[in-house]
């Protein structure tokens, strides 16, 4: 008997209901459940802008474009960033696809996003990751880095810049996502 997995599918916003095509390999779009957690924790977040690192699928940017927030999605796979532009246009969702470097598009734009999602590929070096997206300066203040995981794994001491943030662990099953709040400024 051949099984096959359901696409994704968009999960609330104007494009609920709506398949996601996926790349062929390569990726793992975060599982429904866990994305409905996240989407609801953000739910009372002002909706600006929304980063999407290690895209993949572009589940998550997708996810936050059909909620309202104004979303980029970067990804390194030329294939993978098609298919996330292509999903964008069925759909008729405004996400802007970064085909690129993580790293250096948060490097490069510090204090632009309100929201910063990274759920880099598990075999990776997620601490030097992490670590490096925190010390970005990517999120604004008052904003939110979302740092997916394996549930096994604790995220990196927070950069000195950081040192006032909150941070909350939310786990589901073997993935938890670490939110870590960027102080106000002046607080």
């Amino acid at each position: 008997m051949l099984f096959t997995m359901s696409k994704p599918r968009i999960i609330g916003g104007t494009a609920k209901g709506r398949e996601l095509d996926t790349p062929a390999s390569g990726t793992r779009p975060s599982p429904a459940r866990l994305r409905e957690a996240l989407f609801s924790v953000l739910a009372f977040e002002p909706h600006g802008e929304f980063l999407d690192l290690y895209s993949g699928s572009g589940a998550i940017g997708l996810e936050a474009a059909s909620r309202g927030w104004w979303a980029t999605c970067v990804e390194l796979s030329g294939k993978a960033a098609a298919v996330i532009q292509g999903n964008a246009k069925r759909l008729g969702l405004n996400v802007t696809v970064v085909r690129g470097d993580a790293l250096a598009h948060a490097d490069a734009h510090p204090g632009h996003y309100q929201v910063l999602f990274a759920a880099p590929p598990y075999p990776d070096d997620l601490q030097s990751i992490f670590a490096r997206l925190l010390a970005s300066g990517a999120v604004a203040p008052g904003g939110l880095y979302v740092l997916q995981h394996p549930s096994a794994m604790t995220v990196p001491e927070l950069p000195p810049a950081l040192t006032d943030a909150s941070v909350r662990v939310k786990r589901y099953g073997t993935n938890s996502v670490t939110f870590v709040r960027v102080p106000e400024a002046g607080a």
